[in-house]
């Protein structure tokens, strides 16, 4: 009786070692081109800003016939005293590409800095957070999507300003660099997240915690009891019982709790970003929530 033919070996697969390294060359190159061009440009751009909008407030009024951009107020009266020690946080957000055959985003971060000037010991003055997250280490969504991305990134925007208001009581204003409220209809249809995909979420930018675990439970109860039986004609109960988290509902209640909490407030920060493009361009909004 003849041996039984042994199984051919399996190739190990082989990473060519200058394309693992090349990826973090490159991006690192790529965020140094970002802020080289940003350098170059901002003094430009703020100044060409300024200057139409000055133009702008100045050409509104009833003598115009239509009203003015903006309104600018005098404070004459105000001291630095009224002002110093005001806490305020920046949150702003951005997905790192690397070109190797095509510019594939593969590292999404969201960073935030608050500042209160006029505090004069700098560990109190300033405190930046960083937080990065590996779009292949997240398991559910729809990956093949062109805007996964962009459903990445304002998810982990929202839990950062969350994030921020937990951190400081005493917050008096939440700024987004960018839209504070997106046109959502674009971004429906996603595969939804997984239980760990939030979990990573939650870890890198709600701080872990007590915060997380609540706005976790939360939003599970809230979604098996109202949300999905609204939204899903079949098997809503499944989505619950796997504990999934479908990509625009969980967006919509990170946007009530982050009003919701701010609302709590008093004072009540102002929160505040840039309504998406539309037929009239790029406008300035903010949600003035003291009044």
């Amino acid at each position: 009786m003849n041996p039984p033919e042994a199984s051919p070996a399996i190739p190990e697969p082989v990473l060519d070692p200058p394309l693992s390294r090349n990826i973090l060359v490159r991006l690192a190159a790529n965020s140094l081109t970002v802020a080289e061009n940003l350098r170059d440009n901002y003094f430009r751009n703020t100044h060409k800003f300024v200057s139409h909008l000055r133009r702008r407030i100045s050409s509104g009024g009833p003598a115009a016939g239509r009203a003015p951009i903006m309104t600018v107020e005098k404070i004459d009266d105000l001291r630095w005293e009224d002002i110093k020690g005001e806490r305020v946080s920046f949150i702003d957000g951005g997905v790192g590409h690397v070109e190797l055959s095509e510019q594939i985003p593969i590292v999404l971060r969201v960073g935030s800095y608050t500042v209160r000037p006029g505090e004069p010991r700098l560990a109190e003055r300033e405190h930046f957070a960083h937080y990065p997250v590996l779009l292949g280490d997240l398991q559910g969504g729809s990956k093949e999507r062109r805007d996964f991305p962009d459903i990445v990134r304002i998810i982990a925007e929202l839990l950062g300003g969350l994030a921020a208001l937990e951190r400081s009581e005493n917050l008096d204003a939440l700024m987004f660099h960018g839209p504070l409220m997106y046109l959502m209809p674009a971004y429906s249809g996603h595969a939804p997240f997984t239980e760990a995909d939030i979990d990573l979420f939650l870890h890198n930018y709600a701080g872990g915690g007590k915060l997380a675990e609540s706005l976790k439970s939360e939003f599970l109860r809230e979604a098996g009891e109202k949300i999905y039986p609204r939204i899903m004609q079949t098997n809503p109960d499944l989505w619950a019982e796997r504990r999934l988290f479908e990509p625009m509902t969980w967006m919509a209640f990170l946007y009530r709790k982050l009003l919701q909490t701010a609302k709590r407030r008093k004072p009540r920060p102002i929160v505040a970003g840039v309504v998406e493009r539309g037929v009239r361009g790029l406008h300035l909004i903010s949600n003035k929530l003291r009044t």
